[in-house]
């Protein structure tokens, strides 16, 4: 089974975004998954075609991935232990989110984040995952526009603190001379 769920998280030729198909670009999920080990359920929103799933290495009861590009994905096991697994190819604005208070981790790696029909992208919803969560794990790219002006609302949230924040660059061919190389890390942990 673990050699399936793996050949599922890999992206095909091609199918990747040219600035994240780099050998360096891992290690944005490598990082995020360290955040979120001691959540109990992972929540991941922007997974894109690579989800954080196979970068966990904890014993999560369920991870869930949501973005339009995912391919769509559901296994009852993760790295050899029970997991429910769900990979969903739509928006987070049409998905119902049903868990615990502080039980999950929340991951948003390479936010950009969109409006889906009325729903804005940072709503209610979006505010109630954030609020709720064990951890967020946000990145993002600081020259996407769309990505720096909704940042700055989300971690100044009363309801969040900052644990760590720190910025890098991902120097390999296949994205240097970009202005995705450079990138923002942020780690929240509720404020109460």
């Amino acid at each position: 089974m673990d050699l399936i769920v793996l050949e599922a998280f890999s992206p095909s030729p091609g199918d990747d975004l040219p600035h994240l198909s780099g050998p360096a670009s891992a290690i944005r999920q490598v990082v995020a998954a360290h955040f979120v080990r001691e959540c109990p359920h992972v929540v991941e929103i922007g997974g894109h075609i690579r989800p954080i799933t196979g970068f966990l290495t904890h014993r999560p009861l369920s991870v869930l991935s949501v973005d339009p590009k995912t391919a769509a994905f559901e296994a009852e096991e993760l790295n050899g232990h029970p997991c429910r697994v769900r990979h969903i190819p739509r928006k987070f604005q049409d998905v119902a989110y049903d868990y615990e208070s502080r039980s999950y981790g929340l991951v948003l790696l390479g936010y950009s984040l969109k409006p889906f029909g009325r729903s804005e992208p940072l709503g209610q919803l979006l505010f109630s995952l954030i609020d709720n969560a064990r951890v967020v794990v946000i990145e993002y790219p600081p020259e996407l526009e769309r990505a720096s002006s909704q940042v700055p609302a989300i971690v100044s949230r009363p309801t969040v603190k900052i644990h760590c924040s720190f910025e890098y660059v991902l120097s390999d061919e296949a994205i240097s001379g970009s202005p995705f190389a450079k990138r923002l890390f942020y780690v929240l942990h509720p404020s109460e």
